[in-house]
């Protein structure tokens, strides 16, 4: 095969990635992105592999982080030059994590093991590895296709993963065995179709089940304000107040009214003293609110919260942002290298939070996420093991950094997945969209539009048994047991080969 073919297939999978990712939502082409790419380097050394693969591996990244673009020049004061340089560095550096894959995938594959079989344990053990500003899954991609997402309860989203690339490895046996004008080994796609109808199986009827399980359950009616202010506005805390304000007030006298009212990241710009357990009357609703809002602890550090406030105005709980977003809301190792704030004088000077509580308001208590703490499974099974189990999540955040892409988007399929792996149902509030209610299936049972100005009502299951799932008990289990069979079996060939 020519290089040009070779490069023509890489770019050709480095296309449908993006396309069939979360975003883009064409989520049945995730389930043969990979075939392209595998036919590219079917025939070469894990070092060419590589090389071919990080086309690939760039293409497929700048198409899900083109938004970066917007977000360096916007909000970073980054000429459009530097802008897309940055995002062009970000996505090669990310891309590597691909090229990594198909080196990987050829090495096994000279060893006598198929790619159907290397992938499907390789390509999870990558995704737990290989660092990201933005943590994702391509199982996230499904997000829709809720039928095959439910057994994440058990593996989380590895074992998505897993199943998703087993899929990509049977299509490439079918179609290479008739390329090369080999018999195909039947093995390779039964196995796969298997998994598949047994997954596809297991989802169908939990699905009833929970159905079911939860019809009776108490529910709790909600109110999700979502402004869509320009930044600028949204700077001016005065004006962004009464913003919310005006479009909270009216569902005082509503008929029915909610019994929880939720305003999105940092919609209070006061910086809230950590130490008044009473909020201020001028800035008091007449129902239970659940906002974001800065606050400053006792000792002047500043972080980003989220109060849950009754409508007498008593604080009844406060969770600090844990995981600062870097270069955004803080300059990591800043005081070792102060000259860096020079470099970025836009970034934030957050303080992380240390508090892993539930929020308790409306009678109910609920595990709380900041912003893309929310695409953080390891931060909410934290939060349940120091606290147990909570009647449902929350999650607050501001995606107008985005622009109008197709991130926001993104940014809702990875947070609702937590409502599978918690079996919870997710309240999520942003300030342009797009903000939703999520049920404990993972289907977004009600959303607004991106950058719209809408009151989001609707009515959600409190899940009180103080149940649990496989998956918040023992955590990643099947991405660490990926590593181990990745690791074992480069030792046991590696020692094979040097003993011949």
């Amino acid at each position: 095969m020519t290089l040009r073919r070779r490069l023509v297939l890489s770019l050709l999978s480095g296309l449908l990635e993006p396309l069939g990712y979360a975003g883009f939502g064409f989520f049945p082409l995730s389930w043969i992105a990979k075939v392209p790419i595998l036919f590219a380097v079917h025939d070469l050394s894990p070092r060419r592999a590589f090389l071919i693969a990080m086309v690939y591996g760039s293409v497929a990244y700048f198409g899900g982080y083109y938004w970066l673009i917007h977000t360096f020049s916007t909000f970073g004061g980054f000429s459009d030059f530097a802008a897309c340089l940055g995002t062009f560095f970000i996505c090669t550096c990310l891309g590597l994590s691909f090229g990594l894959l198909m080196a990987l995938t050829q090495c096994f594959r000279a060893r006598g093991l198929a790619p159907v079989w290397s992938l499907t344990f390789v390509t999870p053990a990558i995704e737990l590895l290989f660092p990201n500003i933005f943590p994702y899954n391509i199982g996230a991609s499904q997000y829709r296709f809720t039928a095959i997402t439910q057994f994440i309860e058990n593996t989380g989203m590895l074992g998505l993963t897993a199943l998703i690339m087993l899929v990509n490895g049977a299509v490439y046996e079918l179609i290479e065995s008739r390329y090369l004008g080999r018999q195909c080994i039947h093995r390779r796609w039964l196995v796969p179709l298997g998994t598949f109808v047994v997954a596809l199986g297991y989802g169908l009827v939990r699905i009833d089940q929970i159905d079911c399980q939860y019809a009776t359950a108490p529910t709790l009616r909600v109110a999700l304000i979502q402004t869509n202010l320009k930044v600028q506005t949204q700077n001016n805390a005065l004006e962004s107040f009464q913003a919310y304000q005006d479009m909270t007030r009216p569902l005082a006298t509503a008929k029915p009214g909610p019994d929880l009212v939720v305003w999105p990241e940092t919609a209070l710009r006061f910086a809230i003293q950590q130490t008044n357990l009473t909020f201020p009357e001028s800035l008091r609703q007449s129902l239970p609110l659940l906002t974001g809002s800065f606050s400053l602890s006792s000792d002047k550090h500043l972080h980003n919260s989220l109060l849950a406030i009754e409508s007498d105005g008593q604080i009844t709980s406060r969770y600090d942002k844990r995981s600062l977003l870097a270069f955004g809301e803080m300059i990591p190792f800043e005081k070792q290298v102060p000259w860096l704030r020079q470099w970025l004088p836009r970034a934030g000077k957050m303080t992380a939070g240390s508090s892993l509580n539930h929020l308790t308001l409306a009678g109910a208590t609920f595990l709380p996420t900041i912003c893309y703490e929310a695409i953080q499974p390891k931060l909410t099974r934290e939060i349940w093991q120091h606290s147990g189990p909570a009647d449902a999540l929350i999650n607050v955040t501001n995606d107008a950094w985005f622009g109008d892409t197709h991130e926001p988007r993104t940014h809702l399929a990875l947070a609702s997945f937590r409502a599978i792996e918690t079996r919870r149902s997710l309240i999520r509030s942003t300030t342009t969209g797009i903000s939703a209610l999520v049920d404990p299936a993972g289907r977004i049972s009600a959303q607004t539009d991106q950058y719209s100005r809408e009151v989001l009502l609707g009515s959600i299951p409190l899940i009180t048994d103080g149940s649990t799932t496989f998956y918040l008990r023992y955590g990643e289990w099947f991405g660490w047991l990926c590593i181990a069979i990745t690791i074992s079996l480069m030792l046991v060939k590696s020692r094979s080969e040097s003993l011949h």
